[in-house]
């Protein structure tokens, strides 16, 4: 049976006396008219107007119900102040809510512009086609910055044919070629060094040589270091040097030699050679596209909507079920100050920005001092300078209610991550019970790459259960706060282009303390450069994972950065070729960040760690100082299976407590070593080896939802 089948006959079951008035019940559909009465036969055409009329029944439980098509909009629809209401889809039909305008095929031309047809190259010439948005009154957003240390904001207009989102055209057209010798490295703002100039590096070969215009010239990379991705404008080429300008600095500037330091060009007429490759001109308010297939589309859609298409405030138990999200340049859903909040059995798709925003944003936030911002209370409906602004101001609240929780969704091809989660109070480590829950989410890192994952939990006592996340360049998890619970996930096929990153990954905090990770599964990552399934970096502390299966699971499956009182216990490394990493970076190269003033001290004080909540719930954390606080200590790696590892441990053994862990090559009992989730035979060996050690509930581990068709 349909999976919103059941949630809407239950709902359908209740209303039908078919009075508005009486049930507080009312139908939307697009071929209805809001001077309609809202009725099963005479329904209302936009969701506003029956939020209208649900306004005026504060207390009730209503329902607002969806007939099937399509309702696009051109500005949020603002749920506000609403208590027990369910918008939902109508029994099985399909409903999309859009913020985009739909193109007819007849508008896909061919190019007119000499100028642009001598700039493309010969064989798809005659089958690239323009779309004149200005003569279609659509307005066209142009492509804008994006990167690590730059405000997460809404995607630019694109372009989606027959449900798939188009590729602006780029030359490698699916990898990145090497930075050359570096001339200028461009300011550093990462080591407030300004008044350099523009970055500028040299390129290998000639294919750049032949590119006539650098006019939208725009290029992506990892310019320095392989965390964090960059794209920028383009100033000019030089085709005697071999020498690109860019036209604006990177955090880090420009470097060479790293295998991961690669760039690659894009938004170049010259480059349109794959179908289904587009390049966006804003200024002249063209489209220039290499369709996907010789048959005409069915549907096109050109995204415009820099909002959110719901949002929610200071509502109570409200939900939002049945309903697909899609075309549009913002998030599809944004709750704040609200409880209760669910979204629930959706499909989050093909937008610019991120899925779901659970809490505020932040503008104005540098990395070096968040303390500057203007908006010290946030920013509804934007995740913008949110990274920065979290790096120093621990204590953000952002304002986002408990009790609200995403669940039952497919959320995929998104620009700039899945779900941003938040809530709970990390001053007074009161909790916010939020929630991600057995959701499908991959493809969330289009637009904006690194740091921007599948879901970002904060704040305190939030929970991520039974989601899979995969098919991403960088991250599935960021954590920031206390007291979360990740389970039950499938995490794979992420980190597949970045270094030094992990598929789970906090750090830096000390008092991010009270989180655990349980009963995952990790594997199938990239081995091309250093990537973590579970990264504690910097100093991170007090997380127990336990239970959790890491199945080839990159080229440093666990990376303990430093800190104290990590706690591994029953958990299986299969297939590996080291398993664990434990340093001593605070006597190193990080030991700056334990010094009086640094970093840890900047923060422990912040969050009053010798005094309750923090002395209360976390004792050890009290006692950070006693002792030698810059060599690890505490860390338990124990009861644990090792199987065919060439490695055990990178570092020192005196680094953690070991104990009753198994390391063999012999078979444990697998009922297919090949997958892992299939478990263990009853007589398997592990339960006589390893004493104590508790049987993983592997049918319980990943997404329930069935396959997308």
């Amino acid at each position: 049976m349909n999976r919103f089948l059941l949630s809407s006959l239950a709902l359908m079951s209740a209303l039908w006396s078919l009075s508005a008035e009486a049930q507080k019940n009312w139908v939307v559909s697009p071929r209805g008219s809001d001077r309609a009465d809202g009725t099963l036969q005479r329904p209302f055409q936009t969701i506003d107007r029956a939020l209208e009329e649900a306004a005026r029944y504060p207390q009730e439980t209503k329902h607002i119900l969806l007939r099937g098509g399509q309702y696009t909009v051109t500005q949020s629809i603002d749920v506000k102040g609403l208590q027990n209401l369910t918008i939902a889809a109508y029994g099985e039909e399909a409903v999309s809510v859009t913020g985009s305008y739909r193109v007819s095929p007849r508008q896909l031309r061919p190019v007119r512009d000499a100028a642009v047809r001598a700039r493309l190259q010969e064989g798809v010439g005659d089958r690239v086609r323009e779309i004149d948005t200005r003569a279609l009154g659509i307005p066209l957003s142009g492509i804008t910055a994006k990167g690590f240390g730059r405000a997460s904001l809404p995607g630019w207009s694109e372009l989606f044919i027959d449900g798939t989102p188009l590729t602006i055209a780029r030359w490698p057209n699916d990898s990145m070629v090497p930075i050359g010798k570096v001339h200028c490295t461009g300011d550093i703002p990462r080591e407030n060094k300004s008044g350099i100039g523009d970055p500028v590096f040299e390129y290998a070969g000639d294919r750049p040589s032949r590119w006539k215009s650098t006019d939208g010239m725009w290029i992506g990379g990892y310019f320095a270091h392989g965390y964090a991705d960059d794209m920028i404008p383009v100033r000019s080429i030089d085709t005697l040097q071999h020498t690109i300008t860019a036209a604006m600095p990177t955090l880090y500037g420009f470097m060479s030699g790293a295998p991961w330091r690669e760039w690659y060009a894009l938004n170049l007429v010259e480059e349109i050679d794959l179908p289904g490759e587009y390049v966006l001109d804003s200024l002249n308010g063209k489209i220039y596209l290499l369709p996907p297939t010789d048959n005409t589309p069915r549907e096109i859609y050109i995204s415009t909507l820099e909002s959110p298409l719901f949002q929610f405030s200071q509502c109570r138990n409200v939900t939002l079920r049945g309903v697909t999200l899609e075309y549009s340049r913002g998030m599809g859903v944004y709750i704040e100050q609200s409880d209760s909040v669910r979204v629930d059995s959706c499909t989050i798709r093909n937008l610019g920005y991120v899925g779901v925003c659970i809490g505020r944003g932040d503008l104005g936030s540098n990395q070096e001092d968040a303390g500057s911002t203007d908006t010290p209370e946030g920013v509804p409906a934007l995740v913008g300078t949110l990274q920065n602004r979290t790096y120093n101001d621990v204590l953000f609240n952002r304002s986002a209610g408990s009790g609200n929780g995403v669940s039952n969704c497919y959320i995929y091809q998104v620009g700039a991550g899945g779900v941003n989660l938040s809530g709970g109070d990390r001053k007074t480590l009161t909790p916010a019970g939020n929630y991600v829950e057995n959701c499908r989410i991959h493809a969330f890192n289009r637009l904006e790459k690194s740091y921007r994952p599948g879901i970002w939990i904060e704040g305190v006592g939030n929970r991520i259960s039974n989601c899979e996340i995969f098919d991403a360049p960088s991250m599935a998890i960021l954590l920031h706060g206390n007291d979360h619970t990740v389970e039950y996930c499938d995490i794979h096929h992420v980190c597949q282009e970045v270094d030094d990153q992990g598929a789970f990954y906090y750090g830096r905090d000390p008092s991010e303390q009270g989180n655990r990770v349980q009963y995952c599964y990790f594997h199938d990552f990239s081995s091309a450069h250093r990537v973590s399934a579970t990264y504690h970096d910097d100093g991170a502390c007090g997380m127990e994972v336990f239970g959790c299966v890491y199945f080839r699971a990159g080229t440093i499956p666990v990376l303990i950065g430093g800190g104290h009182d990590n706690i591994y216990r029953n958990n299986l490394f299969l297939d590996l070729p080291m398993a664990i990493h434990i340093d001593n970076r605070m006597e190193g190269w990080g030991r700056s960040m334990l010094d009086k003033g640094g970093i840890v001290d900047r923060r422990l004080q912040t969050v009053r760690y010798t005094e309750a909540p923090y002395a209360t719930a976390y004792p050890r954390l009290a006692k950070y100082w006693e002792g030698t606080p810059r060599v690890p200590r505490g860390n338990v790696i124990a009861g644990n299976l090792f199987w065919r590892v060439d490695r055990i441990l990178n570092g020192a053994t005196a680094w953690a407590d070991w104990s009753d862990n198994w390391v063999t090559i012999a078979d444990p009992g697998f009922v297919n070593a090949e997958q892992p989730l299939k478990g263990f035979v009853p007589d398997a060996a592990i339960y006589r080896m390893i004493e104590h050690f508790t049987p993983i509930p592997f049918e319980r581990i990943g997404c329930k939802l069935p396959a997308m068709e």
